[in-house]
């Protein structure tokens, strides 16, 4: 089984200085030129390779799929970049609001195993894909992970991606998912 697997950010964190804006200009003669963004106040940034990940697993030969019960382990991870805890009221000039002190993730996607697992598309039948943290807890689609606390600088969340039976009979097969993640401050 040939697996990929997209991690598209989706980058909604926990204070928001304004909402979507979106801009709209001619192009002289030419079309239509569309600007969108969003200003937020972030305690990190997220380097630009964690930004968009194309994960190539390993073929997993059924056989051992089903000895172990799970497919073998992935890594990857998201590296925040330039820390800080410190922050300003953008409100108000000169004052500051708490230190950041956490960091949150959640990963969210189409769902499989009724909700605990998230779901894989193509030509293989009966597999479903967990992610878990450093620690071993489980991602829920949709559900916040445990916080992370966080540290000045430069910090590295390390993740596992692996597949698990689905209830449904097992037929090879290339599979993709896509699976986005947010990450909030607190």
């Amino acid at each position: 089984m040939k697996t990929f697997v997209s991690l598209a950010i989706t980058s909604s964190l926990a204070m928001f200085a304004s909402p979507w804006g979106v801009a709209q200009e001619l192009a002289h003669g030419d079309g239509l030129v569309t600007l969108g963004g969003e200003v937020v106040d972030s305690a990190c940034g997220l380097e630009l390779v964690s930004v968009d990940q194309t994960i190539d697993m390993d073929p997993e030969p059924i056989g051992r799929f089903l000895r172990r019960a799970r497919g073998g382990d992935q890594s990857f991870q998201l590296r925040l970049v330039n820390c800080t805890l410190s922050r300003t009221d953008p409100l108000r000039p000169g004052v500051t609001l708490p230190d950041w002190q956490h960091l949150r993730v959640t990963f969210d996607g189409p769902s499989d195993r009724e909700g605990r697992s998230f779901a894989v598309l193509g030509g293989s039948q009966g597999v479903a894909l967990n992610i878990q943290d450093s620690v071993g807890q489980l991602s829920i689609p949709g559900q916040p992970m445990t916080p992370h606390p966080l540290a000045e600088g430069d910090m590295t969340l390390h993740f596992t991606l692996h597949f698990v039976g689905n209830g449904l009979p097992i037929v090879a097969g290339a599979h993709r998912a896509t699976v986005r993640f947010k990450l909030e401050y607190f």
